[in-house]
């Protein structure tokens, strides 16, 4: 697991999960919720933070527009929505469950309650550490859309899907081409086309929301530079 979240944090597009562990201890100060898959949960004037018991929800950011760009996937064991009690900021983002989740639910005055951080030092230090983890995920999305050519982007994810997956050669992704597309923040005919050359050099095979094969993993990272 330590080198899975090793991996995990020196990526640009990650999946974060386990990272908040120690929260479950404190869940007696939550309230129990239950979300439906694909259901948006509040973040725009909420009162809450959320602890992720069970499930799978992705974090987008919106532009004025309307576009969205998934920035992370995240799973159990891992806090959402605190940062936007932490700062202020003028871009939107959107949490939506990708299948049935059950959380704690915080109020957010706790982020605020010397007392209770002052009875749980180990709870601030392990929050400041995930938002750190989150932080460098952001900016290594920056330094990947502005110095990574398309083909390079896929080719890293595509990798990181194998390591996330046990390096199997064929494994269910619940990753769709547009899903990719809209993650990495380029557009679907580019996706698409840069799939085609790999599979037609051998690189990977199959690829859908059920089934990708990775035949030459090795290769993926050829392409990183």
């Amino acid at each position: 697991m330590k080198n899975t979240q090793q991996f995990r944090q020196q990526s640009a597009l990650f999946t974060l999960e386990g990272v908040n562990s120690i929260w479950a201890t404190v869940l007696d100060r939550s309230t129990h919720v239950s979300f439906p898959k694909n259901h948006e949960i509040q973040t725009i004037q909420s009162d809450y933070f959320y602890y992720l018991i069970k499930g799978k929800l992705k974090l987008s950011c919106l532009s004025t527009n309307g576009q969205e760009r998934v920035v992370m996937h995240l799973g159990p064991g891992t806090l959402f929505n605190e940062v936007s009690h932490l700062h202020l900021s003028a871009h939107r983002h959107s949490l939506h469950t990708l299948e049935q989740c059950e959380v704690g639910r915080f109020p957010d005055k706790l982020l605020k309650d010397t007392e209770f951080f002052t009875s749980h030092p180990l709870l601030i230090q392990n929050l400041v550490q995930s938002l750190g983890i989150k932080t460098g995920a952001f900016f290594a999305q920056l330094f990947d859309s502005g110095l990574i050519h398309v083909r390079g982007r896929v080719c890293r994810m595509l990798h990181q899907l194998w390591k996330e997956n046990g390096e199997k050669p064929s494994f269910r992704t619940n990753v769709s081409q547009v899903d990719m597309a809209a993650m990495l923040g380029v557009h679907r005919s580019s996706l698409c086309r840069e799939i085609r050359i790999l599979r037609e050099q051998g690189i990977i095979g199959h690829f859908s929301k059920a089934k990708l094969e990775i035949h030459h993993p090795e290769k993926l990272l050829e392409n990183l530079d």
